[in-house]
């Protein structure tokens, strides 16, 4: 194939590249049927994140007088004490015809810029069915970080029920009222926030009772959904489910008539007894009943505890990579 020119991208050419880039939504939705169809409105909301990165500035490679491939790394933010930026799902995109090594041209213009400007960690996020994309980012030093999968509304499968039977565990499962504060749960909450500095995770977050009290009270303004697993008088675990609003996760997703998992947590000694699938299978009937028409979660995939659950009830349709690169002298 003949060479490509990089060059900056313009925002006039920002149809060119959400072109690149719904490809690509089409053929994840044909991996994966549980995303949003193109509706006129979602195309709309898509191609207006297009056009924003385009606006941000990137690298774009032409062929001839046509737009082969773009990268656009997002505005900077403090991430792990270190200065990051996200190119997020709808930042890149690569024609279905090209060799996915144009990547590497892409990224190294894209890095070589982050680090002249101080920016040090680097995310992206792809689709999981673009698996020759995926291999070029490990070539290129980028490993896993983050998964958003998918599921639809069927019953949850209880293979993993206790022997007491899934009924025992439903008696067990409250739905917290909204009329009432939900600070009981606020100890589980702090403690489930204190469990991301645990290895292999290392994730630094405010784990303060009043921090954790705060944050149930904005889920329960906004008409979120609490399901807890009480024990012995005692909340031991627990789930919150409402909309998801596509803001900070789930991008692709917002005004789509998705339901989200928006945190969940079972203490130690309750694990591996079937109480997260029944919290989930309380979540899936919720959503059913308010009319959703799919179920998203957002996790970490060194989360050694969560992850293999979220693995067994979800599917994969994001996956999200990080690389860090050394100061240079």
């Amino acid at each position: 194939m003949t060479s490509y020119r990089l060059a900056a991208t313009e925002p006039s050419t920002a149809a060119d590249g959400f072109a690149l880039f719904r490809a690509g939504y089409v053929r994840a939705a044909r991996a994966k049927p549980l995303l949003p169809p193109l509706t006129p409105e979602h195309e709309a909301r898509l191609f207006a994140r297009v056009r924003s990165t385009f606006e941000h500035g990137g690298v774009a490679a032409w062929r001839g007088g046509s737009l082969v491939g773009y990268m656009v790394a997002g505005p900077s933010f403090q991430m792990r004490g270190l200065t990051t930026s996200l190119v997020p799902e709808y930042g890149h995109a690569v024609a279905a015809d090209e060799d996915a090594a144009l990547y590497g041209a892409l990224y190294a213009a894209t890095a070589e810029r982050l680090v002249r400007e101080g920016v040090h960690l680097h995310l992206i996020g792809q689709f999981a069915a673009e698996r020759a994309t995926a291999a070029q980012l490990v070539d290129l030093g980028f490993g896993a970080v983050v998964a958003e999968r998918l599921r639809d509304l069927s019953d949850v499968a209880t293979a993993d029920a206790t022997a007491n039977g899934r009924d025992a565990l439903d008696e067990r499962i409250h739905r917290m009222p909204r009329d009432a504060s939900w600070e009981r749960l606020a100890p589980l909450a702090a403690e489930h926030a204190a469990y991301y500095r645990q290895s292999p995770l290392f994730l630094v977050k405010d784990d303060a009772l009043e921090t954790a009290a705060a944050d149930l009270e904005e889920h329960r303004r906004a008409g979120d959904a609490l399901f807890a697993y009480v024990t012995d008088g005692e909340p031991r675990a627990y789930l919150v489910v409402g909309p998801c609003h596509g803001t900070s996760e789930g991008r692709l997703l917002a005004h789509t008539n998705t339901a989200q998992v928006r945190s969940a947590y079972a203490v130690p000694a309750v694990r591996r007894g079937g109480i997260g699938a029944a919290l989930l299978q309380r979540a899936v009937a919720w959503a059913r009943e308010a009319g959703f028409e799919r179920m998203f979660v957002e996790h970490e995939t060194a989360n050694l505890e969560g992850g293999p659950f979220w693995r067994r009830h979800f599917s994969p349709f994001l996956l999200f990579s990080m690389r860090y690169v050394g100061r240079t002298p």
